[in-house]
């Protein structure tokens, strides 16, 4: 069973996938260093996030940050449907 997100989380997602897009649309920015912080974060989970629903909701604010530019620019065109 996949972890529910609840209202305000989407919009803390949300805000998130924007800084991340930001981010990685400046000149200069290291994605690379980004990108194996959150890999990291992602195999070795804080304690108590390491299987089911827990580790669904730890996980996903992570994969958020992995997305490619293009991606997000989808989303964006979209208006995320």
């Amino acid at each position: 069973m996949a972890y529910e997100v609840k209202p305000f989380e989407h919009g803390v997602l949300m805000a998130l996938l924007s800084l991340t897009h930001a981010l990685k649309q400046t000149p200069g920015f290291n994605e690379e260093a980004l990108q194996r912080a959150a890999q990291f974060f992602r195999e070795v989970p804080a304690g108590g996030c390491e299987s089911g629903e827990a580790r669904d909701a730890y996980e996903w604010p992570l994969e958020v940050i992995l997305k490619d530019v293009s991606y997000i620019e989808k989303m964006l065109e979209n208006k995320g449907n």
